[in-house]
C-alpha cells in the first residue's frame, strides 16, 4: 500500500492521503459502530468511503475515530435533550 496516491479520483479531486491500491484492504465504519475490512475494487462505495474519511489503513485507527464519533453523537443528543429538541 502506498502512502500517496497521485492519480485523479473521482470529482476531480486527487489523492492527498492514503488510499489503498488495487486490491488492497481498508476498514471502514458501518451505522452501528461495526468496523469491517473491505477489499479496494475501485468502486462507487471505495471512493465514497474514502471521499467521506471513513477509508482506514488499521483497524486500530479506526477504532480510535469511533470512540471520537461516538462521542460527538452522544454530546449532540445530550445538547438536544438540553434543549428540549429531542423527544424520547
Amino acid at each position: 500500500m502506498k502512502e500517496k496516491q497521485d492519480d485523479p479520483l473521482c470529482c476531480g479531486q486527487r489523492a492527498e492521503r492514503w488510499r489503498p491500491e488495487h486490491h488492497g484492504y481498508y476498514f471502514v465504519l458501518l451505522g452501528n459502530g461495526t468496523i469491517q475490512s473491505f477489499r479496494w475494487h475501485s468502486t462507487e462505495f471505495d471512493y465514497q468511503a474514502w471521499s467521506y474519511g471513513n477509508c482506514f489503513r488499521r483497524r486500530r485507527d479506526a477504532e480510535q475515530v469511533r470512540e471520537q464519533i461516538k462521542e460527538i453523537l452522544l454530546t449532540f443528543h445530550r445538547e438536544q435533550a438540553k434543549l428540549g429538541i429531542a423527544k424520547p
